[in-house]
């Protein structure tokens, strides 16, 4: 049995390191293995929420965990901000109930909901607050009041 000759060899006990091997024993002297690739061992990291994020409303970012459920004014804000159309369309349409002139109110209603809607896929994935359901409820309440018009035009013409 033929013996190594002296000098640095993989640890046998941690093969990150190299060792001095004497030629009749291993010594206690150690050396980084730079051919060692040491696999990352991911490490979780605790990150702490403040308790008050300052303005946090005003920006339309929930104070607490994104998982947190936004209030219904912290949502009408985003909704405002990231989909205008769908907002617009979904009060013109609600303000058609009061003022209907031709029915004009209501086809602008409909007309910015639908663009809101459009709007609101391509917010998909991008923003948590879309504006989709706001465009969806103007694009109804549109389409009542045009159909409201008409009824109320088609009994002004039966003379009741």
């Amino acid at each position: 049995m033929t013996v190594p000759a002296a000098g640095w060899y993989i640890d046998p006990e941690d093969a990150s390191h190299l060792r001095w091997w004497s030629g009749e024993s291993w010594t206690e002297h150690k050396s980084p293995n730079p051919q060692h690739s040491q696999a990352v061992t991911p490490v979780a990291i605790e990150v702490q929420e403040p308790a008050y994020v300052p303005m946090a409303s005003y920006h339309g970012v929930a104070a607490s965990s994104e998982g947190a459920k936004l209030t219904r004014r912290e949502k009408d804000r985003q909704i405002r901000r990231n989909n205008s159309l769908a907002y617009t369309g979904c009060v013109l349409s609600l303000v058609a109930f009061l003022i209907n002139p031709f029915a004009i109110v209501s086809i602008l209603g409909i007309v910015f909901s639908a663009i809101g809607l459009a709007k609101s896929h391509d917010l998909e994935g991008r923003q948590k607050v879309t504006g989709r359901g706001t465009a969806i409820a103007g694009i109804i309440l549109g389409l009542v009041g045009v159909a409201g018009f008409g009824w109320a035009l088609s009994r002004a013409a039966q003379g009741i």
